[in-house]
This record gives C-alpha cells, sequence and structure tokens, in this order.
C-alpha cells in the first residue's frame, strides 16, 4: 500500500470521527484542518518525487560506499549529446539517459550510440509535456507504451526504467508502470542547470552530493561546447571529493532492461499452449496440468528444480534478531485494522465518537514496529521466503508433471 492509499484511508477515518463526534465550531475547524493537510501531502507528493508519496521511485543509491551515478534527460541533441559521449567516454564513465521518444524516433542512430558505448537508457515518456501528469487509463498507458516502443525499436531493449516529465507523479502512475515492467528512478541531486551558469551548476550538485546520489542534468539546452565542458569540469571536481561514478543499476539494486520475450516454447521443452487449445492438458489434469506447465517455463523454477532446493536451512537455529524482528512484524498487524475495528465496535457500545480516533493512532504506530520488525529480520527474511516459495514451486511441478 502506497503512502498515499494509507494517507486517504487515515484521513476518510478521521474526518468521520471528527464529524460523529464533535460539535460546533470545532468540529467544522478540525474538519479543514484534516482537509488542508491532506491536500497538502497530495501536492507535495505530485511535485517532489523523492517522497514515493504515489509510487515508489529511486531517488539515491543502496549501499555506503562513495558511488555516485549521472544521468541526462531530454535528450537527444543531435548537436550536443555525441560531443558529451565522447567526455564521458574519456572518463570511463557509463551514465544513464533518458530521452523523449520523439526524439528517438527522430535520432534513433545517436540511441543506438548511447546504447552501443554502454550506457543505459530509460523512458522518459514520447512527448514530454506538462500535461501529461493530467492523463489517466488509456491515454497514460499510451503515451509511456509510445515511448517503450521506440526505444525497443532503436536498440531491440525494453527500458525497465521510467522517469516521469519534470519528475511529477499522481495516483494513477503505479498501474500504468506496472502494465509496462518499469520501476521509476528518481534524483537526488537537481541543479536545475537548463539556462544556468556552469559554475553554479557545479556549485550546487557539490553541495547537495553525498554516497550514493543520483544527479539529474540535462543534454539540451545550452550549446555543445558548455555541455561538454560543464560535464567534464563536473566530473573532476566530483572526483576529486573522493567519489566514484558507478552505473546506475548498481547504485538501485535493479536490472535496467526487462528480460526478452520468448516464444512458446521454453527452455525445458515443455510446450505451453493456449488453455483452450490444450487437449492434452485436459487429458492430464485439467487446470492442474497446465499451470504446471506454465510454472516450469518460468527461470525460476527451472532453477529450483536444477538445484534441487530442500528445507534443510530451517533446521538450523534462526538468530535471536531475526526471531524478534519476526515477532514486531507480526505483532503489527494485531495494532492495525484489528485495533480500527475494537475502537469503532468500543465507539459504538459506549456512545464515545472520540474513541474512534484512537484506531487511526494505532493503525499508524503499527507502521513504525512493522519497518522496525523488517529492519531487524533483514535478508534472512527474504531468504527464507525465498526458500520455501522455490522448494514449494518445484514440488508441486515435479508431482504433477512426473
Amino acid at each position: 500500500m502506497s503512502p498515499f492509499h494509507t494517507t486517504t484511508i487515515l484521513t476518510v477515518i478521521t474526518v468521520l470521527g471528527a464529524g460523529l463526534g464533535l460539535q460546533g465550531p470545532m468540529r467544522w475547524y478540525i474538519l479543514g484542518l484534516v482537509l488542508v493537510v491532506y491536500f497538502t501531502l497530495l501536492v507535495l507528493g505530485v511535485f517532489i518525487i523523492k517522497l514515493s508519496f504515489f509510487v515508489k521511485a529511486h531517488c539515491r543509491g543502496k549501499g555506503n560506499g562513495k558511488h555516485v551515478a549521472l544521468t541526462f534527460d531530454d535528450g537527444p541533441d543531435p548537436a550536443a549529446t555525441p560531443n558529451l559521449l565522447t567526455v564521458l567516454n574519456g572518463h570511463g564513465i557509463k551514465a544513464a539517459f533518458f530521452p523523449i521518444g520523439t526524439k528517438v524516433r527522430d535520432y534513433s542512430e545517436i540511441i543506438k550510440q548511447i546504447d552501443q558505448e554502454g550506457h543505459t537508457i530509460g523512458n522518459h515518456s514520447f512527448h514530454h509535456t506538462w500535461w501529461i501528469n493530467f492523463l489517466v487509463g488509456r491515454a497514460l498507458n499510451r503515451e509511456i507504451n509510445l515511448a517503450q516502443k521506440a526505444i525497443e525499436a532503436a536498440i531491440g531493449k525494453a527500458p525497465a526504467y521510467y522517469r516521469p516529465p519534470m519528475g511529477l507523479t499522481n495516483p494513477h502512475l503505479k498501474r500504468a508502470l506496472k502494465k509496462q515492467g518499469l520501476s521509476v528512478i528518481g534524483w537526488d541531486v537537481r541543479p536545475f542547470d537548463i539556462g544556468l551558469e556552469a559554475e553554479k551548476v557545479i556549485k550546487r550538485v557539490l553541495e547537495k552530493i553525498k554516497n550514493g546520489s543520483i544527479i539529474v542534468l540535462h543534454d539540451k539546452g545550452r550549446s555543445p561546447a558548455d555541455l561538454t565542458q560543464l560535464t567534464d569540469k563536473l566530473i573532476t571536481e566530483i572526483k576529486k571529493k573522493g567519489y566514484a561514478f558507478s552505473e546506475i543499476q548498481d547504485l538501485v539494486g535493479e536490472r535496467a532492461y526487462q528480460k526478452a520475450k520468448k516464444g512458446n516454447q521454453s527452455e525445458a521443452g515443455i510446450s505451453i499452449p493456449s488453455w483452450f487449445e490444450s487437449k492434452e492438458g485436459r487429458r492430464q489434469g485439467g487446470f492442474r496440468y497446465f499451470l504446471a506447465q506454465k510454472l516450469a517455463s518460468t527461470a525460476y523454477v527451472r532453477k529450483a528444480i536444477q538445484e534441487q532446493v530442500t528445507l534443510e536451512v530451517f533446521k538450523i537455529r534462526p538468530s535471536f534478531k531475526f526471531l524478534v524482528g519476526v515477532s514486531l512484524v507480526l505483532f503489527s498487524y494485531v495494532l492495525g485494522w484489528p485495533m480500527v475495528g475494537l475502537f469503532s465496535f468500543l465507539s459504538a457500545y459506549y456512545q464515545a465518537p472520540a474513541l474512534l480516533m484512537v484506531g487511526p493512532a494505532f493503525y499508524g504506530f503499527s507502521h513504525l514496529v512493522w519497518l522496525f520488525g523488517m529492519v531487524l529480520a533483514g535478508r534472512d527474511c527474504i531468504k527464507y521466503a525465498d526458500i520455501m516459495l522455490s522448494w514449494f514451486l518445484s514440488k508441486v511441478v515435479e508431482r504433477t508433471l512426473n
């Protein structure tokens, strides 16, 4: 659940509690205050991508090392981008480019050059206009998909990264990106370089940069010579501060391109026709057999079968830290919606509407407990879940398909 959905639910509950439990001017004062705070959070969520309010955005890399990533938006510029690539290659840096879809279509050869020289290419919408953030449904899907197809036509790969134009997000973006298999790449260093003097750009970057920073610049808006000089000097100054440049995928920990779509024949040699065309599937167990075929075609299940995953790891006593973390995570679910329901019941039973306010407080506190538990459980939690899932799926496939 995104912060947007959580905030909306808590706002509705709070408004209901205030509306039922308060009277007179105080009721309208509280209602007005709650709505003002809610709409203020909505506006901040639209404009500040680092909040990840509507959709999770990678705005800073993971790890403690002094590594940063350099990204460029709104290109390619046929006059400036080739010279920029020369500077980057001279420093041995692999940057990330988020070009506009229409420019990808018009300057596909430059896009190919960017890819061939080892840089990452992401989706930055097709038209890159201010009204894109007001699109919903099919219109938003089409805008993203057109850019996706343009990049794929140019380099033969489908990007896995999306950077919203101007960093604006909305409640509909998460669903649209999920359909396209995209994740959001934001930034934590934005010097607003277009039209700004090179020295001021460098100063702003150096003041904000930190471990894992993602820097956003533009390969447009200034002369080719000025862009190359700015980039060259900026890289030099960043290196002087002891930072090294990493590829964006290494910094955020997610692959830059989506896996190539395969045909109907898996690597294991199992034919996977449509269910309605699968007479053999109906004869050998119906839907269960067909589902097992689908699972067997995935790399995840094939790997589990090849490695013969077992549950031996569960015989080893987990660490005390992990047990405490899992206990806190489970306890957080008791503090969440059950408490909201409990205090709603108590409010009605004792005719005390003010008790409705206690439920949301417990719900908010449960998130803190959950986060603290996840921090304690750490990677062991993911490891155990992965082992259990891979073992279970491999056994289902093996027994169904013999």
